[in-house]
């Protein structure tokens, strides 16, 4: 074998491929992660550090950048979390950055990313079509897809070699070395900090707090100020709802709604410091949401400054403002640079949309580029992961190189008239809602608010006027796929049966519990499909809506006619007319269609088999609660002929209908205890969830009667044992046709739905004299 054979050998060897490859273990990239893989692409993630989280990881070590000791997020959670995994409510509003770290890691165990992150890989090297290059690895790793998540806050720019600081003769540093107020470039020291960022607002307080002996703090050309909270409300969630009122930008409702209210309460700039007053318009530049440094002005603890003009050694001169000032240390939170030095992609005016790159047939995106003027980063970094993942997987299609191009170029001509400041020194800045809803839009889940103002006003309302913006809005698009419904997210919040009886009267939850779920309701309904699946099917005649209506109004006729004059000559008439109607309610062919005489023929023996089923099973069942089962069957029956399958009685038809007589004689029933119905709700929650213990996909349940002194039940449902292994009877009738632990889950989840609702309308029809007070 010659040399380069064996090099060639070797380097095959060595060779790692994979579908897609997402780069930063931070926030981004975990969302990155997670959507390639429920698209079913084979991602993987490599992760410089020995952790995820990115710099929320705190690292005592003044060389690695990151948080500092008492670092809180400046945005509330409701702009933070995942739209389908909230963080925790013990949470504060503002979480401090061991909360969010442990938010990222229930992140990564609550949807099994362990096994595709690859941490301790150090990315050297680039190389188009994609070969990545790690230091201290022998492999290569190839892919068809790569994402860059490796964020905004890696890479400082630091300027103490640029005039006028390399005159400057004292300690210079930048804020991604700061740890705490504790170390000795700041011990009784006089700081500077410059810039107006909220983390050079957040080290101008600490430091004044603590240990500095005078701090002043330069803004070159002023700053936008808002503090984190108004009255009891996050400041964001105020803001949302206010935008959405007045606009986006400096139009003339902005306007006047800051000569109003802002400027009176908060002062010019939001904190009436003349140094500081801001040269661009309200809402064209970055807002800082750390407004305590204001607190300490008023103090005296915290000078303000303009922007530095000359450095003499130690002295320095600030602008409107003859007198040097004698400086100590030099505080730099300047920012940072948005740069990729391992690969040479890394101009952000080559992105679309600031997510995909040119040139590479959409095979190279960035997640996490954009900063809002008012919001957080991460709520748009999850949009930006579920366009790339659909992208990738090719549910959605981007546009010709050239249309890109053009847009690109009308977007920056745009963003230079928007944001004329930060257009060259912070070029992802956009504006949240904004630049959302254009993500939204070519992922296909913005929701219509032009739609919902026609067609539900009301809905238009509570979303548009009264809700927050939140990442949840998103997720109930009418077009969002079935993966992307939050359907059943709040089953893992609600797994604990006491949150079924968190009110103690009928008047506590006529109040808020209707309120929630009406709300819930609406979220669900406007994120269904826009219809049954389209199966060619020669039984089945498709209706539009207009004869739809025409039906219902026939339905409406019918039960006057029906109930005026059943008792005249005119009853044969009537009979005649309930067959047609009974047609077009199942959605079938004319009466004259010899295959309808089947049909009924069916329908006729799938409700007998029915009801032997029943009474073979428990043969003490009475006919009322066989009917209240059966009624629901012939439904079922139509949804058989919709889908072009067998008409037959199978076991999970007959174990879902039977579950309704059963549990609503437990849960409506009024001598059963408030106890014994939490406790129900919490296990047959987790019997539907989660299934039994010894449960094995290859038995099959024979349809005899359990024993229920086999059930481990809490003391309070032991008298009603026969009656709940009934129940957990017709689970196991339908876990014969959809086994666990595959792509049926969802059945179990939708079960554990109704289950919920059952409870919650438990509490709806509760009343006092039934012991419910």
């Amino acid at each position: 074998m010659t040399d380069s054979e064996q090099s060639l050998l070797q380097s095959t060897e060595n060779r790692i491929k994979h579908r897609a490859v997402v780069i930063g273990g931070g926030w981004s990239g975990l969302y990155a992660l997670k959507y390639l893989l429920g698209e079913g692409l084979d991602a993987h993630l490599y992760e410089n550090r020995s952790h995820i989280g990115g710099i929320w990881c705190f690292n005592e070590n003044e060389n690695v950048g990151g948080v500092y000791k008492t670092t809180h997020v400046t945005s509330s959670k409701t702009f933070l979390h995942a739209s389908d995994f909230p963080i925790p409510k013990s949470y504060g509003e503002f979480p401090s950055h061991e909360e969010i770290l442990a938010y990222l890691h229930s992140y990564a165990d609550h949807f099994k990313l362990w096994p595709n992150i690859h941490l301790d890989f150090e990315l050297i090297k680039i190389e188009p079509q994609w070969r990545l290059t790690f230091a201290n690895q022998s492999e290569i790793v190839h892919c068809d897809y790569l994402v860059i998540c490796s964020g905004q806050h890696q890479h400082p720019n630091d300027p103490r070699d640029a005039h006028p600081f390399d005159q400057f003769t004292g300690t210079i540093s930048h804020s991604i070395s700061y740890k705490h107020p504790y170390q000795e470039q700041f011990m009784n020291k006089r700081v500077l900090v410059v810039g107006g960022g909220e983390t050079g607002s957040d080290l101008a307080v600490e430091l004044s707090a603590t240990v500095a002996k005078r701090v002043y703090m330069s803004i070159r050309e002023g700053q936008w100020f808002q503090a984190r909270v108004l009255g009891q409300q996050p400041a964001d969630i105020m803001y949302t709802m206010l935008m959405r009122l007045f606009g986006y930008y400096n139009n003339i409702l902005v306007r006047c709604w800051k000569r109003m209210f802002f400027v009176p309460m908060w002062g010019s700039g939001g904190t009436g410091v003349p140094e500081w007053n801001p040269t661009v318009p309200f809402l064209h530049g970055f807002i800082n949401k750390s407004r305590e440094v204001v607190d300490f002005i008023a103090l005296n603890r915290v000078i303000p400054k303009r922007g530095i003009t000359s450095i003499n050694q130690q002295l320095i001169t600030f602008d409107k403002d003859e007198n040097p000032v004698e400086i100590d240390h030099i505080l730099l939170c300047t920012g940072y640079k948005w740069i990729h030095p391992f690969f040479s992609h890394s101009d952000i005016h080559n992105l679309y949309k600031l997510v995909f790159a040119s040139g590479v047939n959409g095979t190279l995106a960035f997640v996490g580029t954009a900063r809002p003027v008012f919001g957080s980063i991460p709520a748009m970094a999850e949009l930006q992961a579920r366009w790339v993942a659909a992208v990738f997987a090719g549910r959605c299609q981007l546009p010709s190189e050239k249309v890109m191009a053009q847009r690109r170029q009308a977007y920056w001509t745009r963003h230079a008239r928007l944001y004329p400041h930060d257009h060259h020194r912070l070029r992802q800045l956009v504006n949240l809602f904004e630049y959302s809803d254009v993500i939204g839009d070519e992922l296909g889940v913005r929701v219509s608010l032009f739609y919902l103002f026609f067609r539900h006003p009301s809905v238009w309302f509570r979303i548009y006027c009264r809700s927050p913006w939140s990442p949840f809005l998103f997720r109930i698009g009418r077009y969002s796929t079935a993966e992307e419904k939050l359907a059943y997210q709040r089953h893992m919040d609600n797994t604990n049966g006491e949150a079924y009886f968190q009110y103690d009267t009928y008047e506590e939850f006529r109040q808020e519990r209707l309120k929630l779920n009406y709300n819930s309701t609406l979220k669900l309904w406007y994120s269904l499909p826009n219809g049954l699946p389209a199966i060619d099917n020669q039984l089945v005649r498709r209706q539009t809506t207009r004869q739809q209506r025409a039906r219902v109004r026939n339905m409406k006729f019918f039960a006057f006619y029906c109930t005026l004059l059943k008792k005249t000559f005119l009853r044969k008439r009537i009979q005649s007319k309930g067959f047609r109607l009974w047609n077009e309610t199942l959605n079938v062919p004319a009466v004259k269609d010899e295959s309808l005489y089947g049909i009924y023929q069916s329908m006729g023996r799938i409700t007998s088999e029915f009801l032997q089923k029943g009474q073979r099973y428990d043969p003490t069942i009475s006919h009322e609660e066989l009917f209240k089962a059966g009624r629901t069957v012939w439904f079922m029956i139509a949804f058989q002929m919709q889908l072009n399958l067998p008409l037959v009685l199978t076991d999970s038809i007959f174990g879902y209908n039977m579950l309704y007589p059963y549990t609503d004689d437990l849960v409506d029933c009024n001598d059963i205890t408030r106890e014994a119905k939490k406790d129900f709700a919490k296990v047959f929650h987790d019997r539907l969830l989660f299934g039994e213990s010894t449960y094995d996909p290859t038995s099959h349940f024979d349809g005899k009667q359990s024993d229920s002194t086999q059930l481990n039940l809490p003391t309070s449902l032991q008298p009603h044992a026969n009656r709940v292994v009934k129940i957990f009877d017709m689970v196991k009738f339908i876990e014969n046709d959809w086994k666990r632990g595959g792509e049926y889950e969802g059945v179990y989840m939708s079960l554990a739905t109704i289950h919920e609702s059952q409870m919650k309308s438990t509490l709806q029809h509760a009343r006092t004299e039934d012991n419910y007070a």
